[in-house]
């Protein structure tokens, strides 16, 4: 009995080394998602609709950029639901957003602007933005950072290989363009026209393997010309001409011919 005791007691132990594991990851994760969602959304390249609501897809990009917390998953956010009373955050469908939002950034116009502002675009887009300008598209507005790095950062989100373009903020607002702030990170505004931002030149076309390597049409169309170097003196082509044996065999036969009717036998 004593030692069915100690053993009951022996597994019970992982257990509740477990449990304590699960609730410190829990508890770690909501105070990130708290600060995330409610506070500093501009630092992970996020801002939230006029309901504090942004995309569950577009935090857990935002989430995957940062080694320590790649390994969140949807599964984990709703268990925050589940665990933490009060939950730190509020799901409705695809969308997710914190509980408590007084302490979220305005959109605010600032009294001085950085010169250059930075954007990135679907490589595959560039062509036609360069010529019609820059639209906000599928999004709520343009978003555009100060800092390359987070730029390049949002750009990656949608794009394997994003183009970064470069925006003159005096210009542009020289245009009719109006920019606002939101946080620390962030810029937004509805369209760009052209001549108001720059990017890389775009590739020159590549002429296909294929069409480099076709043989050349003739100059007469329709016309046949022999290969004189496969011709013999008197025309005959290559696997026309008798083989040498063939030939020697003949002469010989010839010369024996003659001699015969030299000395009167034939």
């Amino acid at each position: 009995m004593i030692f069915s005791s100690f053993s009951n007691r022996k597994e019970r132990t992982p257990n509740i080394m477990t449990m304590t594991t699960v609730d410190h990851n829990t508890n770690k994760l909501a105070k990130f998602l708290e600060y995330v969602l409610g506070r500093r959304p501009d630092e992970f390249g996020l801002i939230p609709d006029s309901q504090g609501y942004v995309k569950i897809k577009t935090l857990l990009q935002a989430l995957h950029e940062d080694p320590e917390w790649r390994h969140v998953r949807q599964g984990q956010l709703n268990t925050l639901l589940l665990l933490e009373r009060p939950a730190p955050i509020e799901i409705d469908g695809a969308m997710i957003r914190a509980r408590l939002r007084d302490k979220l950034p305005a959109l605010i116009t600032p009294k001085q602007w950085p010169k250059l502002l930075y954007t990135c675009v679907r490589r595959r887009a560039y062509p036609i933005v360069l010529e019609k300008g820059l639209q906000s598209g599928g999004w709520p507005a343009i978003l555009l950072s100060a800092e390359v790095t987070m730029a390049q950062r949002l750009g990656h989100r949608m794009d394997n290989d994003p183009v970064l373009l470069t925006v003159q903020v005096s210009q542009a607002q020289g245009a009719g363009i109006q920019f606002q702030q939101y946080g620390e990170h962030l810029f937004i505004t509805d369209f760009i026209p052209v001549g108001n931002f720059s990017g890389p030149p775009l590739p020159k076309e590549k002429i296909g393997a294929a069409d480099s390597k076709k043989p050349p049409l003739p100059k007469t169309p329709g016309s046949f010309f022999p290969d004189l170097a496969a011709t013999d003196q008197h025309g005959a082509a290559p696997h026309q001409r008798p083989k040498r044996n063939e030939i020697e065999w003949k002469k010989d036969r010839r010369q024996a011919r003659r001699e015969k009717q030299r000395r009167g036998f034939g």
